[in-house]
């Protein structure tokens, strides 16, 4: 027939086994220390705030000067404009004062008469005669 069933036995422990830790070597100084970082030398922070207190002047300072010079670019605009205006008005003046019709009432007012014979006399353009 058949053999008797056997029985398994797992072994128990009444006691939990304490574990002992791992042994680690041996710690030795490292060749760079360790430093704590630094937030920086009063130093640095006032040659830092001077460069950006020279940096926002600067720039400010450049604004400044772009719209001076975009304002006195707007006057000059406008004066060239008005020169021009004149410079018409006056050529139209000249052209008034040299027109014919009124040199001749001119000369005759100053006393001037047409002459009867009018001669022409024309010169080589090399200048002999």
């Amino acid at each position: 027939m058949s053999a008797p069933a056997r029985s398994l036995k797992i072994p128990t422990r009444s006691t939990p086994r304490q574990r002992t830790p791992a042994a680690r070597p041996p710690t030795s100084p490292s060749p760079y220390p360790r430093r704590r970082a630094r937030r920086g030398t009063p130093a640095f922070w006032v040659l830092t705030a001077l460069i950006v207190t020279g940096l926002v002047v600067g720039i400010v300072s450049m604004s400044a000067l772009a719209v001076q010079a975009s304002i006195r670019s707007d006057a000059l605009q406008q004066q060239l404009g008005g020169l021009i205006q004149q410079q018409q008005v006056l050529r139209e003046q000249v052209a008034a004062a040299s027109a014919p019709s009124r040199v001749m009432r001119w000369a005759r007012g100053a006393g001037m008469v047409m002459p009867d014979r009018v001669v022409i006399l024309r010169i080589p353009p090399d200048g002999a005669a």
